[in-house]
């Protein structure tokens, strides 16, 4: 019983030794994983012990708690020298945690890591590509000018290596080498073309973010792998795609011919015959450059990424590059993926980021291109749920695609949206009504009238957006509406109801405007050449003139001026002039100040009598301190053209910033982003198809290794088809033929997909190979099994035999081999 005893403690033992990493056991401390997340100070003293540890399972443990601190925030430099040390562990596991900080801090610690640079060099040529590549990054990382040659040498040797997550890390280190020594550019290239021409579509991305970051300018270097990148469009990954999409855009517009479609010129309809429905399929890509119609057929499934900045480049490039009234690949077929990506936002991470990103750049292509969305107005309605960004957006691309037959919904929808609690999609929502109100007749009256409605409102945003755009109204000289000076009557009667600063000084700016009058003056104060309902608007200002703010207080000294150019023998408004100037000229604002004394000097020839500028007392002065009369004295009529001259106003409000390329961030944020770089105009002079033509595709895509020799019993085995989505819809030359006659990677030969024309013929073709090879087995006589003779399995030697007839025979031998491969390599080589 006790030796029963013993031997399950030793089991369980031995269980709780082996099984400690599993952390199946919960009675140590140690081997719970919690426990590499504890960064008190008494656990980073342990952290010394277990690196200079000769068990490798407590180094691993060291390195474990020191990956754990950095992924917590803790600072872990202070381990750097020890954990250099362990970059020689047999352990691929200890290796692997060490790269890791190694890749953190090795820029900040260079000198200590120029201590291990054989090992580098050594794990250059590990059987493990994820040694090979982390030890490149770490050669890489070390910015010491001395091994660059070093560095070079690494590259040169990873660029070729058989594994593609290494040739990705080798185009990273090219950018990393050209960030510290610019003047290694004609060493770079030759890798870099190495890596384009390279048939894995793993190592794209890398490749041309390296060459965006070293040659940018050297689009020539693309003319024979042109072809070859459309062709791993599809297949690379999300942001490989989105990188590949920019470059060959810009290679695009400086070397390929532009379509006559192309640009933001609506298509003009064309009336289409029968027989012109008929060859529309052979006749869709007549007239394009077969390079360009190749790259946007390429680049079409990308339209159903699931990443959204893939389906934002794509809609960027054929917004850029595509002909318009075009079926196969049109400007049209980037609307529908965008609103579908506007629209799918909900529960996604990041999720009213993308909206907004994504309706800004539908708003700027709507203010370029309206006729793209006109047919989906329905798509940019406003929900409450919305963000104020993704709200202000619709309701700007909503203002540009107003039409004729849509603006009774517009009016409404633009209306409603004014109830919204935020001032901003209020503010935009009055603007579209403006907008509407001047340039469609038909609901002009309608949405004046909204306007001045809207002027009752007990929310002071709502009734500056208001005045301003009746001011707008008022400047347009609209048909449509009535005369500005009744419009401009209404909004002085409102003048009491108005508290927001900007629309108070809009309403003395149009009353001086407006307040011209050539009948004679029966009602009011009977001010010549002045309106009736004028006087009372200058009453209200100076009565109120302490309280008003800079902006209203500088507009009714200009009224005040511009009824004096009006009126100037009023005896009543002199006296009214008077006392305003003298109230400006001991304003707490300078700029108030400085208004007056300007506008006093320039009133000096209305009132030949006086000058206008006011002393101590208030009176005027006629002189200088010399005697003379100072600066120029300008006439009547010169100073209402100065006062009174017409003013451009600019109605609409563009969306961003026109100096930017749409669908790019800098548009987005209206600033100009470090990296942005402005789309190239298309070439005069583009470049001949036969530079695209390389070795490249014609040699086999395949990036698999070599198949195996077939057997004769599965000599007549389907083989797999590739159904690659990028040959579903390939443009067609004159002769009938793809304008490029490869296969994507990891297809097979052209032949062999003309055997199936589907999936469902590829499977009864297999079935029925099995259900006859199975047939011939049944059939076949069954042969007894016999052990073969010893003379088959170990060759005895004839003595006598001599050597030249044994090299005769090695020779036979040797020639029948080669003759039996040669029809078997034939096809693959």
């Amino acid at each position: 019983m006790a030796a029963l005893n013993r031997l399950s403690q030793r089991i369980r033992e031995n269980f709780a030794e082996t099984t400690r990493d599993l952390n199946l056991l919960t009675t140590s401390a140690g081997s719970s994983s919690s426990a590499y997340f504890d960064t008190s100070d008494e656990k980073l003293k342990e952290i010394s012990k277990l690196l200079e540890s000769r068990s490798e399972r407590e180094r691993l443990e060291g390195m474990k708690r020191i990956i754990a601190g950095i992924s917590k925030g803790r600072d872990m430099e202070r381990f750097f020298a020890q954990v250099v040390k362990n970059v020689v562990a047999p352990s691929i596991e200890i290796r692997k945690l060490v790269y890791i900080y190694l890749l953190r801090f090795a820029s900040t610690n260079s000198d200590l890591l120029l201590l291990s640079i054989n090992t580098f060099q050594k794990d250059l040529s590990d059987p493990s590509p994820l040694i090979r590549s982390m030890s490149l990054r770490v050669l890489t990382s070390i910015r010491v000018p001395v091994i660059q040659g070093i560095v070079m040498l690494g590259l040169k040797k990873l660029v070729n290596d058989r594994n593609p997550w290494v040739r990705k890390t080798v185009a990273g280190g090219l950018a990393k080498v050209y960030e510290m020594d610019s003047s290694s550019l004609p060493s770079l290239l030759p890798l870099l073309q190495i890596l384009l021409a390279s048939p894995s579509p793993l190592t794209l991305g890398a490749t041309l973010t390296a060459f965006s970051e070293i040659c940018p300018d050297r689009l020539d270097l693309l003319h024979p792998y042109y072809r070859h990148i459309c062709r791993l469009l599809v297949d690379a990954d999300e942001w490989g795609q989105s990188v590949a999409l920019e470059v060959l855009t810009r290679y695009a517009r400086a070397m390929l011919e532009k379509p006559d479609t192309a640009g933001s010129a609506p298509p003009a309809p064309t009336p289409k015959t029968t027989g012109d429905i008929d060859a529309e399929s052979e006749d869709e890509f007549d007239g394009l450059d077969i390079d360009l119609a190749m790259f946007l057929d390429c680049a079409r499934p990308l339209f159903q990424s699931r990443n959204p900045a893939v389906v934002l480049a794509a809609a960027r490039t054929y917004y850029h590059l595509a002909p318009s009234n075009n079926k196969a690949i049109g400007q049209e077929l980037l609307v529908l993926p965008l609103l579908r990506l506007a629209g799918s936002t909900e529960g996604r991470v990041a999720g009213k980021e993308i909206a907004s990103l994504t309706w800004e750049v539908i708003g700027s292509m709507v203010e370029e291109r309206p006729w793209l969305f006109a047919k989906h107005l329905t798509s940019f309605y406003v929900h409450t749920s919305e963000p104020v960004a993704v709200k202000t957006n619709k309701i700007r691309a909503m203002r540009v695609l107003v039409s004729a037959e849509s603006a009774q919904a517009s009016l409404r929808e633009f209306k409603y949206y004014t109830r919204d609690p935020c001032d901003i999609v209020c503010e935009e929502s009055v603007r579209a009504i403006g907008h509407c109100v001047r340039n469609q007749p038909t609901i002009a009256a309608a949405g004046l009238n909204v306007l001045m409605r809207l002027l009752k409102s007990s929310r002071d945003s709502l009734v500056a957006a208001s005045v301003i755009e009746l001011k707008s109204v008022a400047l347009s000289n609209t048909s449509s509406l009535p005369e500005p000076q009744k419009l401009v009557a209404r909004l002085a009667r409102s003048l009491d109801g108005i508290s927001n600063a900007s629309a108070r000084a809009s309403v003395f700016w149009l009353v001086g405007q407006f307040a011209a009058t050539e009948e004679k003056a029966v009602m009011g104060l009977g001010w010549e050449g002045v309106a009736p309902w004028v006087p009372d608007v200058v009453r209200k200002g100076i009565k109120g003139f302490s309280t008003e703010s800079t902006i209203a207080k500088l507009q009714i000294l200009t009224l005040a001026a511009k009824l004096l150019v009006l009126a100037p023998g009023t005896s009543l408004l002199l006296q009214l002039s008077t006392y305003l100037f003298t109230l400006a000229r001991y304003d707490q604002d300078y700029d108030v100040r400085d208004r007056a004394r300007f506008l006093g000097a320039l009133l000096r020839g209305v009132r030949p009598d006086k000058t206008g500028t006011l002393d101590q007392n208030g009176e005027a002065e006629d002189e200088d301190e010399d005697g003379e009369l100072g600066g120029v004295v300008l006439r009547r009529e010169q100073v209402r053209v100065i006062l009174m001259g017409k003013r451009a106003v600019v109605h609409d409000v563009k969306i961003g910033q026109g100096e930017y390329e749409v669908g790019s961030m800098s548009r987005a944020v209206s600033k100009r982003l470090a990296g942005y770089e402005e789309l190239p105009e298309w070439t005069d002079d583009p470049t001949d198809s036969s530079l695209r033509d390389s070795e490249i595709e014609k040699q086999p895509r395949s990036v698999v290794p070599t198949p195996p020799v077939p057997t004769p019993s599965s000599a007549s085995a389907p083989v797999p088809v590739h159904l690659s989505p990028s040959t579903s819809s390939f443009p067609k030359s004159a002769a009938g033929a793809s304008p490029y006659d490869g296969s994507p990677a990891g297809s097979v030969p052209t032949h062999v997909k003309n055997k199936f024309k589907d999936l469902d013929a590829f499977l009864n073709s297999e079935s029925e190979e099995e259900t006859e090879e199975s047939s011939e087995e049944e059939e076949r006589p069954v042969q007894p099994v016999t052990a073969p003779p010893r003379s088959a399995i170990v060759p005895e030697y004839d003595e006598e035999t001599s050597e030249e007839e044994s090299e005769e025979e090695s020779e036979e031998e040797n020639s029948e081999d080669e003759a039996e491969r040669a029809p078997l390599y034939g096809r693959y080589s």
